[in-house]
């Protein structure tokens, strides 16, 4: 099996994108995974789905899981096209969330490890920024606010836990059937 070949099965890159090439950089420790469209491909808008003819294309670079010690790095000239309803709009990368500069994969990682690790660990084990674990905690929540059904619960709980010394509170109402939170507020007040 070739590497392209072994990529797209990794990645689980098909229908209408294609690994176009894949480079080690030893020296910086990365490998980068270019992908493309493939040629042909009818262009359609990503918010109403109608047939659009092609814009233009932005290089974007997506992190990815790593490839043994490697850092892998998804790279793809991604498409914009031009709908008559919205305007130029960007085609959605398969693998990753829009405005995203990770994969889904990778964002996965990052939400399991948070799980078991401190923000502070998971920042210095994967190498990342603040504001890149910000970014990714908080497309976590959204996804999962999205996911959850409209509740009606039958017993409810509030728990007011204090954390730190200055008496900061923080307040979690949560369904007493399920454990689900349904809420978090910074104080007691509300």
């Amino acid at each position: 099996m070739r590497d392209k070949e072994l990529y797209a099965q990794i990645l689980g890159i098909h229908k209408s994108w294609r690994v176009a090439d894949v480079e080690l950089k030893q020296p910086t420790g990365e490998v980068e995974v270019f992908v493309e469209r493939k040629p042909g491909v009818q262009q359609t808008c990503p918010i109403c789905g109608d047939a659009s003819s092609g814009y233009d294309k932005r290089r974007r670079r997506w992190r990815h899981l790593d490839t043994c010690q490697y850092k892998t790095i998804l790279v793809a000239d991604v498409p914009r096209v031009q709908c008559k309803k919205h305007g130029v709009v960007m085609v959605k990368a398969p693998w990753a969330e829009p405005g995203s500069r990770f994969s889904v994969l990778f964002e996965a990682l990052v939400i399991n490890w948070l799980k078991e690790a401190s923000t502070q660990a998971v920042s210095r084990q994967l190498e990342l920024g603040w504001n890149a674990m910000d970014g990714i905690m908080r497309r976590a929540v959204k996804r999962g606010m999205a996911r959850r059904a409209s509740l009606d619960p039958k017993h409810i709980g509030v728990d007011e836990t204090a954390f730190r010394k200055r008496h900061d509170y923080v307040t979690v109402v949560s369904d007493q059937d399920t454990g689900h939170v349904l809420h978090v507020a910074e104080d007691r007040k509300k």
